[in-house]
């Protein structure tokens, strides 16, 4: 083609990699001595886990999550030997260990039977085999339950040929610092990792995420597993309980202005004729839908940013496109071929998602494969 791919998308999504690190950095900070990783699942909350990966490890992480054992092959050919990877839905029980191995990539054992079978490996072939155990401490989610746990803790062979690196758990409510599941978690964490140690004596403990760290220093243990405040989301829930983070923003998102036009007499909008256009009304119609990611449920309370105005959505948002009422904004700005700021520092993802009625986490996850995507280098 002859035209450059940023003349042809519709939204273009920039990612301050910079920005990602100096929020790792700050996370870092808080937390003292504890390693603090990266969560980069979900193509790192949908930024791009290869160039985010990247920079995060040119800074000093060495510790990566995600979910899938794909995901995990993908970033060890993006990251090389180096780094610890780990994969926190595990192995395939019997199928898949084979796999964790050649990429050296560290499962979390979450089940009897991934326990079982990992053993089963390492018996094979004659190796002693590193993991993660997970136990569910009140989330009845992923993890052993606390019989499960009992009944490994009293088997001497049930982790024969296993050097489990952590034991870890995940919080419930951490964005909620007052909700008092916090407290009872991370009593039964405690007590389950001191039985622990009793058979693994250097075995380290993991429980907070992004919004754990904030609960402070206990919860903390040995490795933190960040993800959504790398990317400039704020990971508590907004109230008097919530401590105030300054994290740097990380994404920009703009949708290129396909038309302006006036509306001669007051008229509807859009799909369904669910909003009437006032008379007089300048309405700019963008390319970017719910197919790229921008919530079909943000439609009734969602703004963008225009020649540093706010532009609120009207009508409906469709697959591909989105009107703005731009009435207030000069001509000589809203005009075909500009952009209007949908993320940005002026209209932050966690703005967008309490527009939406969601949170930071599916906005992000949700941004599409269709824009035109810029990455700003870390600094060096």
């Amino acid at each position: 083609m002859n035209s450059a791919p940023e003349d042809r998308a519709g939204a273009l999504l920039t990612v301050d990699l910079a920005a990602v690190v100096e929020n790792w950095r700050r996370l870092k900070q808080l937390a003292g001595k504890t390693d603090v990783g990266a969560v980069v699942k979900a193509d790192a909350y949908g930024l791009g886990m290869a160039p985010i990966a990247g920079a995060l490890l040119a800074a000093g992480c060495t510790t990566f999550y995600v979910a899938h054992l794909d995901e995990a092959v993908t970033l060890r050919a993006a990251l090389g030997r180096t780094p610890r990877i780990v994969c926190m839905h595990g192995p395939t029980s019997g199928r898949t260990e084979p796999d964790f191995a050649a990429h050296a990539i560290l499962p979390v054992l979450s089940t009897p039977d991934q326990i079982k079978a990992w053993r089963t490996f390492a018996a094979r072939n004659n190796l002693l085999m590193d993991c993660f155990v997970q136990v569910d401490t009140g989330m009845q989610r992923l993890g052993l339950t606390e019989a499960e746990f009992s009944a490994h803790m009293n088997d001497p062979e049930a982790f024969v040929g296993l050097h489990p690196l952590a034991l870890m758990s995940h919080l419930a409510c951490a964005d909620s610092p007052s909700h008092p599941l916090n407290k009872t978690q991370l009593a039964r964490f405690t007590s389950a990792l001191s039985t622990f140690r009793l058979k693994f004596g250097d075995a380290r403990g993991s429980l907070a995420n992004s919004a754990g760290l904030l609960l402070g220093a206990p919860y903390h243990f040995d490795f933190a597993r960040p993800g959504i405040a790398l990317y400039g989301s704020a990971p508590q829930n907004p109230g008097p309980d919530a401590k105030p983070w300054p994290l740097v923003p990380v994404v920009r998102l703009e949708a290129r202005i396909l038309q302006v036009r006036r509306v001669d007499a007051a008229a509807p909008v859009g799909y369904g004729a669910t909003v009437l256009a006032p008379d007089g009304a300048k309405l700019a119609t963008t390319s970017i839908g719910y197919a790229d990611g921008l919530l079909r449920s943000a439609a009734k309370a969602a703004y963008g940013q225009l020649d540093g105005l706010r532009v609120p959505v009207i009508g409906r948002i469709s697959m591909d496109l989105t009107t703005f009422d731009v009435s207030a904004v000069a001509d000589s700005a809203a005009r075909a071929g500009a952009f209007i700021e949908l993320i940005g520092t002026k209209h932050t993802v966690d703005d967008l998602a309490r527009e939406a009625g969601t949170v930071g986490y599916e906005i992000l996850t949700a941004l599409g494969a269709r824009f035109h995507r810029r990455y700003l280098p870390a600094k060096r």
